[in-house]
């Protein structure tokens, strides 16, 4: 519960003391007012130095910047305005479509200054000739395709500036619309290499714990079910993830398989954590019916089958919704869309947190409230001096270990996302080493490892020695299923219930 609250704060404080736009793209106003606009509150906000009020002009009109005054133009090879009677009229489209006679003085707000990219840590401000091509869009965008580039990158107003540019070629002096944009060095993306080896070395050990599931018939209980899709969604993610990461370095992907990879992987990193949230709800309605009368007890596959709806359903649901909007006509100029496409094959920046972070949030909310029922379930049986089966309270320790190490990784990702720096590098390996973590926590362990040498030695035929005696291992023992041991009220324990214990 404190994790929780602490990312709340993280991202309320975050919201409510940074300003509502690029201070870059702001105009200052007189009682605030400006060209006789009024700006509601969220659409301006007080410069910290000057104690001027200021407003996002961008959420009132369509911006787009010149790099130079009016009336003078961008010199490549001085680095600097000169003057120009030249008139600066660019060509404006609309998605592919040329837009003749479009008045961009008349059109949109113009901004007559090159920016300042708001990361001059990483950023380096560059001419967009070293690109293949760029358009101007009706919606104040600059679209850029770099060369080689496996998809189409969208800037920002803050990020860019266009104006006519001069240029020497060969003696010859060169005049057309060109401009500068805010380059992230290559050097920035070297770590891609490192996030997807670490995602296939958790693919490896989710595939051997996967392997172990299947492997021992006393683990294909309902819990083994719903352990091994929890698994396998988390195997399709990284997998599709790391793959996706690989590609973008040697830029072999298309926009297509982008946009497909991406969808694939939201809906198993969703599906994923909605499996963590059946298994919560699975314990506590275990221990709910004890003592509780039930007419009717549904079999482990029928309940699995109305786990699936859910667990693989609503991910579904909420992933055709990310495709609709991602693949619709509407303007992808807000933040709030997906724009899959446009940000590396995957989710970033405010819609990160409203498709992925939202619904994870609410499903670990969920989860602690599940989990709290639980633990107050168990202290009521106990004081009813009722009996509690270990493989059950041992399940509900492992569920509340594997929601410790999965939330801290949910938590260090909006971290990084409110406060992005180079130490986040760290907490992303361990991110993306959850396999390794999985591995941990439900196979190394003494008696799951004597379980594997158990029905090993079965499967070749040879005996088995426990407790100073030689027994053969019996397969009916083996496949005996944990769901379908009833958990009753006594009074006093039974020799069999003692004698009782769990992998």
């Amino acid at each position: 519960m404190r994790v929780l609250i602490t990312i709340l704060f993280v991202i309320v404080r975050t919201t409510v003391s940074q300003p509502p736009c690029n201070p870059q793209n702001s105009v200052e106003l007189t009682n605030r007012t400006y060209n006789g606009i009024m700006y509601e509150e969220g659409e301006y906000f007080v410069d910290n130095v000057t104690g001027l009020e200021r407003g996002c002009v961008c959420m009132k009109e369509i911006c787009s910047r010149k790099c130079c005054p009016i009336g003078q133009a961008y010199n490549m090879n001085a680095y600097g305005c000169v003057n120009l009677s030249r008139a600066f009229e660019p060509p404006v489209f609309e998605r592919s479509e040329l837009k003749p006679g479009f008045d961009i003085h008349k059109e949109f707000y113009l901004f007559t200054k090159r920016m300042n990219c708001s990361k001059p840590d990483r950023e380096v401000r560059l001419p967009l000739t070293s690109t293949a091509g760029f358009r101007l869009r009706t919606d104040g965008r600059l679209k850029v395709t770099y060369d080689n580039a496996p998809f189409e990158l969208f800037y920002e107003v803050d990020k860019y500036c266009l104006d006519n540019t001069i240029r020497e070629e060969n003696g010859n002096k060169i005049i057309e619309i060109n401009g500068l944009f805010c380059y992230i060095p290559e050097e920035e993306h070297t770590n891609y290499k490192l996030i997807a080896s670490c995602m296939f070395v958790s693919c490896f050990f989710i595939i051997v714990t996967v392997a172990v599931y299947n492997f021992l018939p006393e683990l294909r209980t309902l819990n083994g079910m719903v352990v091994t899709a929890y698994l396998s969604s988390f195997f399709t993610g990284f997998l599709c993830l790391g793959t996706v990461q690989l590609l973008l370095t040697e830029h072999t992907i298309s926009a297509g398989w982008c946009a497909t990879m991406a969808f694939i992987i939201y809906f198993s990193l969703l599906a994923a954590f909605f499996w963590l949230n059946v298994m919560c709800f699975d314990i506590w309605w275990t221990f709910r019916r004890i003592t509780i009368s039930s007419g009717l007890t549904k079999s482990k596959y029928t309940r699995f089958l109305a786990y699936c709806a859910y667990a693989f359903g609503v991910p579904a649901i909420l992933t055709i919704l990310l495709a609709a909007l991602e693949l619709s006509d509407l303007s992808p100029k807000s933040k709030w869309l997906p724009n899959l496409r446009q940000q590396g094959c995957f989710l970033n920046g405010g819609s990160k947190l409203l498709y992925l972070y939202t619904p994870i949030l609410i499903l670990c909310v969920a989860n602690v409230v599940f989990f709290t029922l639980t633990a107050l379930r168990i202290a009521h049986i106990k004081r009813q001096t009722q009996m509690l089966q270990r493989k059950d309270t041992q399940r509900f320790a492992l569920y509340i270990k594997l929601f410790i190490v999965t939330g801290p990784n949910w938590f260090f990702e909006v971290i990084s996302y409110c406060y992005p720096h180079p130490f986040w590098v760290f907490t992303d390996v361990y991110n993306v080493l959850l396999g390794v973590v999985f591995f941990i926590l439900f196979i190394c362990k003494k008696k799951m490892l004597i379980s594997i040498k158990k029905r090993f030695l079965y499967l070749i035929g040879k005996p088995v020695v426990t407790n100073s005696l030689t027994t053969t291992v019996s397969s009916n023992t083996l496949s005996q299923s944990a769901d379908e041991i009833q958990m009753k009220p006594n009074r006093s324990p039974q020799p069999e219930a003692k004698e009782q214990k769990e992998l």
